[in-house]
């Protein structure tokens, strides 16, 4: 286990490929549930598109891209919100609860992703690229739903984990409708321990642990 306070390394993994990474301060972190706190300010890596080619204008467009050729490059990228990951162990998904500033509670998101696994460093996983975004007042909408069904039809996520997905995301909706854990508990109110420094990516933080 994790020990509250230190620093962990959140990797994405793409076909063998680092596709993003990101430093974490550990919350918590039992057999149950995992914890863990990114504030605004911290510096992450990105996949961005190589100088060798195109760069697509939008989006979407670019992360298909990327994810189809594989050619990926990692920029530097600054996280612009504040959020509290609440992650289960063999669940699809981490609920973020998301902070504008201290006590300015901007609601929830859900990003749809492969299970945790842990590593030497922190945690592995990727994003699966279908969100769910959740107001204060429970109201729930899509996000990048056009960029899934894309990249579904373009075949770069095999069927069995398109269906996997849609099955996890009618689950956490029907939560998020039923007012059940964790969107009934107090979370909006939690705050960071004021000693914790800004999180910064390790030493060692692109080696991968296949």
């Amino acid at each position: 286990m994790w020990q509250p306070g230190s620093t962990i390394v959140h990797q994405e993994v793409w076909q063998g490929r680092l596709w993003a990474a990101r430093p974490l301060t550990v919350v918590e972190d039992t057999p149950e549930r995992t914890l863990l706190w990114i504030p605004k300010g911290a510096v992450r890596k990105v996949p961005v598109t190589p100088p060798t080619r195109f760069d697509p204008p939008t989006r979407q467009a670019r992360i298909v891209e990327n994810l189809q050729r594989r050619d990926w490059v990692l920029g530097e990228h600054i996280w612009d919100v504040s959020s509290l990951w609440i992650l289960h162990p063999g669940a699809w998904h981490a609920v973020w609860v998301s902070w504008s500033g201290p006590g300015i509670h901007l609601g929830w998101y859900i990003n749809f992703q492969y299970p945790l696994r842990r590593t030497e460093i922190g945690i592995e996983s990727m994003d699966l690229m279908l969100d769910v975004v959740v107001e204060p007042d429970m109201r729930w909408r899509w996000k990048d739903d056009d960029e899934f069904d894309e990249i579904a039809e373009r075949g770069i996520f095999d069927d069995s984990t398109v269906a996997r997905v849609r099955r996890e995301a009618a689950d956490v909706i029907d939560c998020i409708e039923d007012g059940a854990s964790p969107f009934s508990e107090p979370w909006a109110s939690w705050t960071p321990d004021p000693r914790w420094s800004m999180p910064v990516l390790p030493q060692r933080w692109d080696i991968l642990y296949l």
